[in-house]
């Protein structure tokens, strides 16, 4: 009877005997993707090294085998192996840092803590979505979704590792969406605003005076052009042009911060498709002309630089637009503001809104 051929794709059986010098030598036979023979040998100090050393060798022709991942592997092994997949994408630009930053977090602080030491064949769609659940009840909507997304992420790499059979998550009731932020700023709120701003801590005595004038640049080129904050503080010298009239403002990157790059421009907004030239108008191209008057004169120095000349990061601007509203809640308040859904973005939901 003839011996069964060995499949495109797989190893045949390890042989492994000893050398007259006491070292071990594994042979065995593979066959690649398109069906050609190849053999195999290997010699190492332990039969156990031999063998792992063929089984490298077989990858290295085929993409048959098994996986890294076993159905008996835990959720923590599938996050390591993921993130580092992840991670490879980040280094080589098909994914940005701070998005496998986000994937990171949530896996190691979300995830791992509440279900790291599942096996991956024991997390069923009913398992999956009572862990989800309990992220809700004792995290935020927002923490519930983004987990629910991230170990569906997870699962899809077990699921091509050939560990699972189907991704559990596809099957959980969808989390909730987080009620949508509606309020914006009258044109009377943003006058008032700008007037409080400029008044902000001008009698301070503890110390240096915030940089009151950087809000205000900033609130009125987002109120006037609807561009993020990110977007805003990305702004320099050569992405402007205030001889042409109209004016016009070109949006071609955005300010990130990550762990792994600190706080720089990334060369393109959120996201890429969006690059635009936009005409402000005269509020907004009046604050333009204020921080050119304050930037240095390299085409490439920053609108809203600190004073080391770095551009200014998101969270330090965020920061110092919590400050004020912190100090002026109650005239805000009693101007009509809603103070909790204060935040930047307030002001580019005001433009859409006068606008439409």
């Amino acid at each position: 009877m003839a011996r069964p051929q060995i499949p495109a794709g797989e190893l045949g059986t390890i042989v492994v005997g000893i050398l007259p010098s006491g070292r071990y030598r594994a042979r065995a036979s593979c066959r690649d993707d398109g069906g050609a023979l190849h053999r195999l040998a290997a010699v190492a100090d332990t039969e156990e090294t031999a063998r792992v050393d063929i089984r490298r060798q077989a990858t290295a022709w085929s993409t048959g085998g098994s996986g890294a991942l076993s159905p008996k592997s835990t959720i923590a092994d599938a996050v390591r192996l993921w993130l580092s997949q992840i991670h490879t994408r980040a280094q080589s630009g098909s994914l940005t840092y701070p998005t496998y930053e986000s994937y990171e977090t949530t896996a190691r602080l979300v995830i791992l803590p509440r279900c790291g030491g599942v096996q991956l064949d024991r997390l069923t769609v009913g398992r999956c979505d009572r862990i989800l659940q309990k992220i809700l009840e004792e995290e935020s909507i927002s923490k519930a979704r983004h987990a629910r997304a991230v170990l569906s992420l997870i699962c899809g790499y077990a699921v091509r590792d050939d560990a699972m059979g189907a991704n559990p998550v596809r099957d959980v009731q969808r989390s909730p969406t987080t009620p949508k932020k509606e309020s914006t700023l009258t044109t009377v709120q943003t006058t008032t605003i700008r007037k409080l701003m400029q008044q902000w801590r001008i009698t301070r005595e503890d110390g240096p005076r915030p940089n009151y004038r950087i809000l205000i640049d900033g609130m009125e080129i987002m109120l006037g052009t609807s561009i993020r904050i990110g977007e805003c503080l990305g702004l320099r010298r050569c992405d402007v042009d205030m001889t042409t009239l109209p004016p016009t403002l070109v949006v071609n990157g955005t300010i990130v911060s990550t762990k792994a790059e600190g706080i720089h421009r990334k060369d393109s907004p959120k996201r890429s498709r969006q690059r635009r030239s936009i005409a402000p108008p005269s509020m907004a191209a009046a604050a333009v002309r204020r921080r050119l008057a304050l930037a240095e004169p390299d085409p490439e120095a920053s609108l809203f630089a600190t004073k080391s000349g770095r551009s200014l990061s998101v969270s330090n601007y965020e920061r110092l637009l919590r400050s004020f509203i912190a100090d002026e809640r109650a005239k805000l308040v009693k101007l009509g503001v809603d103070v909790d859904e204060y935040t930047t973005h307030i002001y580019r939901r005001t433009l859409r809104v006068r606008v439409s």
